[in-house]
């Protein structure tokens, strides 16, 4: 289990940077064109809160909160889609990074990581979807 300062380490708020093949794993996602071509030319910021070992992560972009997740290290809980499927997740920790990986076990399955670099001022998350690996390289702000 991680420790506190650990953990703190994703606490902020960041602002999306970066994305290496973005298209590709909404599209593995079965996320509709319309909404892929929406989520292409969004920059959003993800605030992350943490307490403990539980954290609420928002995704926002200008106008509206797109997407909430509240979980606990070591629990599951149930998680929204970029497809608009709920699914229910485990969520772990490894190697210092925050594993979200499908309980339903999805063909392929889905696992969403997210790690912070030394110097705290680098997050990227990894989505992936079987042969499909998209980063998001996000900056603290």
């Amino acid at each position: 289990m991680a420790n506190e300062a650990e953990l703190l380490k994703f606490a902020g708020k960041w602002k999306l940077e970066k994305s290496e093949n973005f298209d590709e794993y909404l599209r593995k996602m079965e996320v509709m064109l319309p909404m892929r071509a929406a989520a292409k030319v969004m920059t959003p910021t993800c605030d992350i809160v943490v307490q403990g070992d539980s954290f609420v992560i928002k995704m926002n972009v200008p106008v509206i909160t797109l997407h909430v997740q509240k979980f606990k290290i070591n629990e599951n809980f149930e998680d929204l889609l970029p497809n608009g499927n709920k699914q229910l997740t485990q969520v772990g920790w490894e190697e210092g990074k925050i594993v979200l990986r499908e309980v339903d076990k999805g063909d392929p399955p889905h696992v969403v990581t997210r790690e912070v670099n030394e110097n705290g001022t680098e997050m990227i998350m990894t989505c992936i979807k079987g042969d499909v690996v998209c980063k998001r390289h996000y900056r603290k702000m």
